[in-house]
Formats: structure tokens, C-alpha cells, sequence
């Protein structure tokens, strides 16, 4: 069947998908503006404060840091100097022009410095000491929070200098944030379909606490409206809420100024889970604030959420290790709190290579080597040469290379400093991040931001494009294994180098997270019919960075390759405010598009589902939603076609679209449970609603083996009632069992119940069952059993065949299973259990994770 997209134009993509490189520039392209810089242009301080700046910063290397302000880097290093120079006034003059514009490369990264020029919101990192925020708050930190070794804040710009002479500060960066939004229709609930789910299975998200973490609430002083408007025209709950919902948004922190895009991901919940209740907490502020943010929502005596959902990721979270917040998250998930999080706005927009010794000199430094950006038997190239036309844009958000980050409490850390700079044709530099990340121990560089302001021509022709070069420098330490960085922006294209590859990173990485890919509403099967079920945007990060580090900074042996993202929702959704009407649907509102959308209407779309299962855990939320999403097998690229992905999960859409039909919504199942009999398992379940249940399919395997089907239960079609089920197997062999039950709808898709265990006891010989969980996140187990009493010993050897714990050294009884507790006391890693009796020996290989 020839297919029929609506196919978003180029210049559409430009502004709505955000981060787009090698779009043509348009036609008569008008002068270029005062660009609105992210970070500070070092070029426009003051002559004063430039060469203040360079003689506070001198004398890096790799033993010993001289300047005084060294603990700082250049960017705030210019801060203080060009504010002592030229006040609050000249500290704003370095990013260009103060308008906001709508257009997605201004609206998604967040400024760190306050809209006065006074004071800048920062991450430190302490010394050993301990008393690093203490020490800050008396220097006039502001909001002030803790994680680990990570301190945040907003500390007035004038106690720059007095901060970095703290014995408790090892240094400091700007809290440079994102959140993954393009301009802002669409219609999600239709696109989904949950209002056949709501009214089908009688749910609405009541019960469940859906919470948000963005930017702001009822900040922005631009917004077409606020929170109370929102409420009285039902498009939040509150007193007032026409349809009575009148229970108010739980607001926990909305200190830091916005642009309320968490209201209008508040919205978009609540257009699918109308029946939750709705919180917020403001995510900017730093890491250390996001991490008590999410600490805060999760906390039963506070935010008590069920659901929690966020759009916003820093530039220092690790590429190659879970960092603070990926560690709150799966901290949250394993007390029973599902964490939904934006896979991003990046698309494919990345460089990452080996780091190569060119043997040539750097430009940021003479004592610096280059890297060589050319494959291997290539040509020496130190020049990665990218076209940004007048009023274009590039920009690197992040930079980093494989080394552990001292962001993460009780971790080794980076021992290797990189630095990035933009030159021009002569080598001359416009931009650059050049800090002593390994004196700090973050294997992090960026921001590097900077817009071609070159003039056009009086015919409107434009004037010739300019071309300039991209250097990565190694300042000091031994070379990594490889550097990666995310590039973005706007009339821009890197011609050479194969600037593409994995974008989504940091928290939405976390085991305990569900990260949200997004498909455009007007792509979704609902709305076109010669598409099934869905066509990727264009923007929608990619997966495939690989977990190389654990938790204390040990490189994995085998890297991990999670599956990310996890699921896709839509996007281009109405709302009252945030953003502008697009040409794709007939109203005036408002259009939402970006990651930033789809991840709240999946975090709604949980609700529901939770609400129809109140027994299940955020892992079986996950589950389901992933066994009922349907398989996406298109994207959009950034010039406009249409391209094919990889059919079943996928780095791009993971395990596809989500659904929220009745269908998709599971029959609650409740009691499973199986005893042994004669031999023989018996299985039994309780239903407490069935509106589309065909029936259910038993599954067996024995030991670490693979299920198979082995008995069949016909369901009770669309009866609503509550049904028991009986199922009686062929007799077992000795060893351990494990069962579940597959439930079929009408429609032909399937859920899976949780997994059962039986051990069948021997007569003669031995069984060690594989463990469980595997992957290990909590705590794990290991059944043993043995058919005539006789002395056995239990032990946990690590990939180094180093013993790391004895689980049990003595008598087991015959017939008699033993489970054994492990993985509680142990680091991230491979590791292999062994069992070992008078006349046998069993290994069992298994993963821990924090």
C-alpha cells in the first residue's frame, strides 16, 4: 500500500523539532539578530576582565592548579571578573540579546545565570571536608542542596572569588539544563485512545498521584495564562474545576523562574488520567536540587506520589555511568515509585569516536595534544569542519570521554582533561570550554555556543557561508578510550567525520526509569489512515550509549547495552499556553511537541494502568505497557523523508507505541499461586474484572531454561466478573519450576502475570536454580537443594576469580531446598555463584546493579 505521511517541511522541523543539523538554510534570509547566547561569549567581557580571566586560570596542568579562580573555569571565571568590571548590566551583555523567542534551540536549555545578572545557579563539588554547603550559604548561596559529593544553588555572582578559595570546594560548573521541548497539537487521548480505555474498564487515574519535574508552575510572566485560569476552564484540577475535580495541584517547590512548561505537562496528564491527583516540583536549581526534588515527590510524609514524570536533563549527567540521578531514580522505583522521563529532543545529532594522539599541538593550549578526527591510516585531520551560515548556530550541549565522574558518591573519577574549541580558517578561536575537568574529576566539557553573525548581503541572497573547525584537545592525563559529544542548533551542517550516532543519555538511561521516545500526533494511526501504528519524529533521541563504569568507577568487563528508550507516546498536543498554534490541526491552541510531551501522556497512561492493577509494582507497570505497546517500523529525518527502523524493540521507539485501549489496559489478576501435588504443580488465579479476556496460557520452564506453553484456560470474554481458575500439570521432574500465566485479549494481544517458582525435590543428586532476579538491583536468590544430606559450601567469586562472599559453608538436609540471600553487599559487576559438594560442582553467572 503506498503510504500518505503528512510530511512536516524542512523550515516546520526547524522550529519544532529543535535540535536539527545539516537543514538548508532558507531563502532571503533575513538579517540576522542579536543571537541569545546559553552560555557566556568570553569574547564580548571586557579587555579588563578577559585578561584577568587568563592570568586566574594560568599555569594549568595536570600536578598543580596555580590561578586562583582555576577551581572555577572560564565561564564563571568571566562572570565574576566582567561583573567587578561592569556590574550586573555587563555580566548580561555576554549573552547577547535577553528575548525569549518560541523557537526550540532559546525555549529547551535553561541560562544559568539570573535574569539581573547577579547570581548564577551552580553544581560544586566538595573536598573531603563535608562542610562545602555550610561554607556557601555564608557566601549567600541560595536554595542550597546536598547529593553526595554534589552541591547546588544559586550563589551571587560577586562571591565567586571568595568561593573558590574554600578549602571545601574541589570546583564548580554552571547548572547548565534542558529540557526536551520543541515549539508547541494534537490530540493525545484520541492518538492513544484512552478514552476507550477510561470508559471500557471504568478507570480515569483515580487513586494514582501523577507528579512533574520541569522547569516551572506558575512562574512564567509570559504565559497566555496562569494555574487559576487553567482551573477554571478544566484544564487542571483545583477548587473551581468545572467537572469537580477540585483537589489542587500539589505544588512542593516552584521557586525558580520558567516558563511553566511543567503546567503544561500537568495539562497534558490531565487530559488522560482526569481522575489523579497532580503534583510538581521545580527541577532546575542544579543536580543536587533535582535529586532532592525527586527525593521529596517520592517521600510518603511529602510529595507521596505514585507517578513521577520529567523533561529536564544537565549537561554533567555521565554519558557511561548511572550518575546521582540515575541513582535517586532507581532508588524511588524499588520503594514502588514509577519514574517516566523524555528520551530527549537529539535525535542522532552526535560525534563520538576513539580518541586519537594526532601528535600535534592543540590551539587551546601549546602543551596540548590534538585529537586526529581521521579513521585510523587515515591522513592526520585535527580540523572537524563545520558550515554555519549568517544567523546560524552551533552549539555543543555536552561533551565527555569514557572516564568515571566524581559526581557520583564513592566513585573513582575522571584522571583525563579534554578541552573543545571553534576556530576559524586561520585558527583563530570563537568559542570554546576549556576547564580542568580532571583537577574536578568530571570527564564533562560544554557549553560551546556560538552564532555566525555575519551579515547578509543588501539583495536578501545571503551572504557566503562561513566555515569553521571543531578541535578536541587532550590537556592533560592518559588518553581515553573514547569522546563523545552532542552537537545542536540551527543553519549549521558538520561536513565531515560521521558527526552521528546515540543521543539519549543520563537519567532516562536508569534501570528504574521508563524513557519516552515521541511520534507526532498527525502520524499516529488514529489520525492517518495509511499509517500503523505511528511514525517517529524526526527529533527523537536515539539509544545505544553503553554503561561502562560502576557505581564506584570500575570499568564494566562486558559494557552495558540497555534498551532505550523504552516505549513512544505522542506529541502535538493542545494546550491553553505553551507554545504556538501549528498548521497540523484546525484549532487556535496551543501545540506541545518535543519528548517533553510524549513522556506526561505516557506517565497518564501509567496511571490508568495502575489503577486497573493496584497490585502491581512499577517494574510490572513497565511490563505491561512494553507487551501491549505496538511495534513502530518508521521515523522522519531531519531533511523530510521517511526511512525505515528495525522491527520489534528498537534504539529508536523502543518497544513501539503505547496503547491505552481497553484491550491494552490488562485483566486484573489477583492470588496466583501454586502448591505441589503428587508431583504435580497446581496452579491457581483470581480475576477481578474481565472486559477482554479470551483466555489464559500456561507457561512452564524448568531450571534457567526458556517457557514454554503447556496448558491452555479459556477466559470469560467481555463478562466483567470475577472469575477463579484451576490448572493442574503433568508431573515434574526433580529441580526447580517456574510458571506464569499468559493472558490473552480478544484482539489478539497478550500480558504476561509474574513468575511463580516450585523446587520438586531429588532423591539421588543436586539442583541449584539460576538466580533471581538477573540482573540483581535489590537483593537476590539462589535455591539449593541436595538428595542426601552431605556438607556443601556456597560462594560469590568476582570476573577477577577473587572470592567476594561465602553464603554458606556447612550441613544441608536431604530434599530440604535452602535459598540463599546475595547481592545486597555487592558492587556493580559480573559475578559468578558456586555451589560445591563432596561430588559435584554447579557455577551460576549472574549481574549486580545499583
Amino acid at each position: 500500500m503506498q503510504r500518505s505521511w503528512l510530511v512536516r517541511p524542512w523550515w516546520a522541523a526547524l522550529f519544532l523539532g529543535g535540535l536539527i543539523a545539516g537543514v538548508p538554510g532558507t531563502a532571503g534570509a533575513q538579517a540576522p539578530q542579536a543571537s541569545s547566547a546559553i552560555a557566556p561569549r568570553l569574547q564580548d567581557a571586557t579587555p579588563q576582565a578577559q585578561q584577568r580571566v587568563r592570568r586566574a586560570l594560568r599555569n594549568r596542568s595536570a600536578s598543580k592548579r596555580n590561578g586562583a579562580l582555576a577551581p572555577l573555569g572560564p565561564h564563571l571565571a568571566t562572570l565574576y571578573y566582567q561583573h567587578e568590571a561592569a556590574g550586573p548590566a555587563g555580566v548580561r551583555r555576554l549573552f547577547g540579546s535577553t528575548k525569549r523567542t518560541h523557537q526550540a534551540q532559546n525555549a529547551r536549555y535553561h541560562r544559568p545565570v539570573s535574569r539581573d545578572g547577579r547570581s548564577v545557579t551552580v553544581t560544586a563539588v566538595a573536598t573531603n571536608t563535608g562542610a562545602l554547603l555550610s561554607d556557601l550559604r555564608a557566601l549567600g548561596l541560595e536554595r542550597g542542596t546536598r547529593a553526595g559529593p554534589a552541591v547546588s544553588g544559586r550563589l551571587p555572582i560577586a562571591a565567586l572569588d571568595d568561593a573558590a578559595r574554600l578549602a571545601s570546594l574541589r570546583g564548580m560548573v554552571p547548572a547548565y539544563a534542558q529540557t526536551h521541548v520543541g515549539r508547541v497539537g494534537s490530540e493525545a487521548d484520541t492518538a492513544h485512545r484512552a478514552f476507550e480505555g477510561r470508559a471500557d474498564l471504568n478507570v480515569d487515574g483515580s487513586g494514582q498521584k501523577v507528579c512533574a519535574l520541569s522547569d516551572s508552575y506558575d512562574r512564567s510572566p509570559t504565559a497566555a495564562t496562569t494555574a487559576r485560569d487553567d482551573i477554571a476552564s478544566g484544564d487542571l484540577p483545583g477548587p473551581g474545576n468545572p467537572a469537580g475535580r477540585t483537589a489542587p495541584v500539589d505544588v512542593l517547590d516552584d521557586s525558580e523562574p520558567g516558563s511553566d512548561e511543567g503546567r503544561a505537562m500537568l495539562q497534558l496528564i490531565h487530559d488522560i488520567a482526569p481522575g489523579a491527583d497532580l503534583g510538581f516540583h521545580t527541577a532546575f536549581g542544579g543536580i543536587a536540587a533535582f535529586v532532592q526534588g525527586i527525593r521529596d515527590l517520592a517521600d510518603p510524609n511529602r510529595g507521596a506520589c505514585d507517578i513521577l514524570v520529567d523533561d529536564v536533563r544537565y549537561n554533567t549527567e555521565p554519558f557511561f555511568q548511572d550518575g546521582p540521578v540515575a541513582n535517586v531514580v532507581d532508588s524511588v522505583a524499588a520503594e514502588g515509585v514509577a519514574y517516566v522521563s523524555a528520551a530527549g529532543n537529539d535525535g542522532q545529532n552526535a560525534y563520538q569516536d576513539g580518541f586519537r594522539d594526532s601528535g600535534k599541538q592543540g590551539v587551546v593550549s601549546s602543551g596540548a595534544v590534538a585529537h586526529d578526527f581521521a579513521p585510523s591510516g587515515g591522513a592526520v585531520d585535527t580540523l572537524q569542519r563545520i558550515t554555519i551560515r549568517p544567523g546560524g548556530t552551533f552549539r555543543i550541549f555536552t561533551m565527555q570521554w569514557t572516564d568515571p565522574s566524581s559526581l557520583v558518591d564513592g566513585s573513582r573519577e575522571a584522571d583525563t582533561d579534554l578541552d573543545v574549541a571553534l576556530v576559524n580558517d586561520t585558527l583563530g578561536i570563537v568559542a570554546q570550554s576549556a576547564r580542568d575537568s580532571d583537577a574536578l574529576g568530571l570527564p564533562v566539557e560544554g557549553v560551546l555556543d556560538y552564532t555566525n553573525l555575519g551579515a547578509v548581503d543588501a539583495n536578501q541572497d545571503g551572504a557566503a557561508d562561513s566555515t569553521y573547525h571543531l578541535v578536541i584537545e587532550k590537556a592533560a592525563g592518559p588518553s581515553p578510550d573514547g569522546v563523545k559529544y552532542i552537537h545542536s542548533g540551527f543553519n549549521y551542517e558538520i561536513e565531515e567525520h560521521a558527526p552521528s550516532g546515540p543521543t539519549l543519555y543520563g537519567h532516562p538511561m536508569a534501570e528504574g526509569a521508563l524513557a519516552v521516545a515521541a511520534a507526532p500526533f498527525f502520524n499516529t494511526a488514529a489520525y492517518n489512515a495509511n499509517v500503523d501504528p505511528a511514525v517517529l519524529e524526526l527529533f527523537s533521541s536515539k539509544g545505544g550509549i553503553k554503561v561502562r563504569f560502576d557505581e564506584t568507577g570500575i570499568p564494566i568487563l562486558a559494557p552495558e547495552a540497555r534498551e532505550k528508550p523504552d516505549l513512544t507516546a505522542t506529541d502535538g498536543v493542545d494546550n491553553t499556553f505553551f507554545g504556538t498554534d501549528s498548521a497540523y490541526d484546525t484549532d487556535t491552541h496551543p501545540n506541545f511537541f518535543g519528548t517533553s510531551a510524549a513522556a506526561p501522556n505516557a506517565a497518564a497512561i501509567a496511571a490508568l494502568v495502575w489503577e486497573a492493577n493496584p497490585g502491581f509494582t512499577p517494574t510490572e507497570v513497565y511490563d505491561h505497557l512494553k507487551s501491549s505497546a505496538q511495534d513502530v517500523t518508521d521515523r522522519q529525518t531531519r531533511n523530510g523523508a521517511f526511512v525505515s527502523v528495525p522491527s520489534g524493540v528498537d534504539a529508536w521507539s523502543g518497544h513501539g507505541f503505547m496503547r491505552a485501549t481497553a484491550a491494552a489496559l490488562p485483566v486484573t489478576l489477583a492470588d496466583l499461586g501454586a502448591v505441589l501435588e503428587e508431583k504435580r504443580a497446581v496452579l491457581t488465579w483470581t480475576t477481578t474484572r474481565e472486559t477482554n479476556n479470551a483466555g489464559f496460557g500456561v507457561e512452564h520452564k524448568r531450571g534457567d531454561g526458556t517457557f514454554e506453553t503447556i496448558g491452555y484456560e479459556a477466559g470469560g470474554g467481555t463478562t466483567a466478573e470475577s472469575r477463579t481458575y484451576r490448572h493442574r500439570t503433568a508431573p515434574l521432574g526433580p529441580g526447580l519450576h517456574t510458571f506464569r500465566l499468559r493472558q490473552e485479549d480478544l484482539d489478539g494481544s497478550t500480558t504476561y502475570s509474574k513468575e511463580i517458582t516450585l523446587t520438586r525435590a531429588l532423591s539421588t543428586t543436586h539442583s541449584v536454580s539460576a538466580v533471581t532476579p538477573n540482573p540483581i538491583t535489590d537483593e537476590g536468590a539462589v535455591s539449593v537443594v541436595v538428595g542426601k544430606p552431605q556438607d556443601v559450601r556456597v560462594e560469590v567469586y568476582n570476573v577477577l576469580g577473587q572470592r567476594v562472599a561465602l553464603l554458606h559453608d556447612g550441613p544441608l538436609s536431604a530434599d530440604d531446598p535452602k535459598t540463599l540471600a546475595l547481592g545486597d553487599n555487592l558492587r556493580s559487576g559480573v559475578y559468578f555463584l558456586r555451589v560445591t559438594g563432596p561430588s559435584f560442582t554447579a557455577t551460576r553467572q549472574f549481574v549486580r546493579v545499583r
